[in-house]
């Protein structure tokens, strides 16, 4: 995904343009074939490493920072953030680096020799370390989506993916020519509207944990329909396709509207936004999971030692309000009937992680755990089945058979 990103921001309005010049100036004049493939490639790799480093430093600094990154307040400016990346892509103004900043970067890349190796990767290191006006935006939100991932190491591959996206057509340029890249034009303008859509769907992503079912799915309506009506205006800018944008649009502008109306009305499913409106009886409320609901550690001891002694078998559930994959299995695994009645006679653990705290860190630690969603078995001897531990979402057909092999294994 990230290298697919990465091929959109090579045709920006204000990169692809530079294309030609940029393989000028990294080959260097009578540079054979293979000699400028070598040091394209070389400009290429080198860019990315420093998109890579990045990464590594977001991902770091988010997992130091995770407990704080955990925090609703932090959550919502994140998503407000991401709005107002959005907007830059649908022209309202320019986000870029500061000129004095950015004029210094361009000095120095321009005194870096093309045509060398050791200069075509100095290039392409000062090339990644400036950020134009059209990277700017775009790199600010996967370094933002990094960091709450914490993961150092997905973060260095994911945007060295995006710089070797990046750079890609650099190399085709090298090595096809010219006549192969698309031309400049409008739909360049149109690459950079994709992005702020995508930037409005990341925020909502993120503020998921904040909202209401319904307000997230009526949010989610608002941006069908702006969605829909982009479409239907590209429909009158293009020659080609014009039945399917009309109709896609069209499409999308009814789901949104739906998505509208079952919000208003309480609804909580995107695939059903009209359900509420059925006009039915009251359906009786499921009956809920009996979970015993856990903030100290002292307390996880005493229902684990109290289980042992019954010789009861022990479902751990790790929770947290911020954890978007726990709220599903609430409803799609934990209110499943036939998951309700194969926990029957289970005592059901839920240590909550919400708050970043020493209580929570002790609970995480007990069994090594990263962070919910992770469900673990503990037998009636009282000891961890490991192997069949739990760690991620799953769906009720996944869990009811890992809890079937953990009973036959006894």
């Amino acid at each position: 995904m990230f290298f697919g990103l990465g091929l959109l921001l090579a045709f920006a309005p204000c990169s692809l343009p530079m294309l030609p010049i940029l393989a000028g100036i990294v080959v260097g004049s009578g540079a054979s074939p293979r000699r400028g493939l070598a040091l394209a490639s070389t400009y290429v790799v080198s860019m990315a490493l420093v998109y890579a480093a990045l990464g590594v430093v977001a991902a770091l600094m988010g997992a130091n920072l995770q407990g704080l990154l955990q925090q609703p307040w932090l959550l919502a400016s994140f998503a407000a953030l991401f709005v107002l990346l959005a907007l830059p892509m649908f022209g309202l103004f320019e986000l870029q680096l500061p000129a004095a900043l950015r004029d210094r970067l361009e000095n120095a890349g321009r005194k870096q020799q093309g045509g060398s190796l050791f200069g075509a990767s100095m290039l392409g290191l000062f090339s990644g370390l400036l950020v134009g006006p059209c990277m700017t935006a775009p790199l600010a939100a996967a370094l933002l989506y990094i960091a709450q991932s914490g993961d150092a190491l997905h973060g260095g591959l994911v945007l060295f993916a995006l710089g070797l996206g990046i750079g890609t057509p650099l190399l085709l340029l090298v090595t096809l020519g010219n006549r192969f890249l698309p031309k400049p034009g409008a739909w360049m303008d149109r690459v950079k509207v994709v992005f702020g859509f995508l930037f409005l769907v990341t925020a909502l992503l993120v503020i998921r944990p904040l909202l209401a079912e319904s307000i997230w799915l009526g949010l989610w309506g608002a941006l069908l329909i702006l969605l829909a009506s982009a479409l239907l205006q590209l429909a009158h800018q293009v020659q080609q396709h014009t039945s399917l944008c009309k109709a896609a649009g069209a499409l999308l502008g009814i789901w949104g509207m739906a998505l509208l109306l079952g919000a208003a009305g309480g609804a909580s499913d995107p695939l059903q936004p009209l359900k509420v409106y059925a006009g039915t009886s009251v359906a009786a409320a499921p009956s809920e999971q009996h979970f015993i609901g856990l903030s100290e550690p002292a307390a996880l001891e005493r229902e684990l030692a109290a289980a042992k002694a019954e010789g009861q078998w022990v479902l751990v559930d790790y929770y947290a309000d911020w954890c978007v994959s726990c709220k599903v299995m609430e409803k799609t695994v934990f209110g499943n009937a036939e998951v309700k009645a194969s926990l029957q006679g289970v005592r059901v653990l839920r240590p909550d992680v919400t708050e970043s705290n020493a209580a929570s860190r002790a609970l995480l630690s007990r069994f090594q755990v990263l962070g919910p969603p992770t469900l673990l078995w503990i037998g009636p001897d009282g000891e961890e089945r490991r192997s069949q531990r739990i760690t991620g979402a799953v769906d009720a057909e996944q869990f009811l058979q890992i809890w079937t092999n953990t009973q036959e294994r006894g």
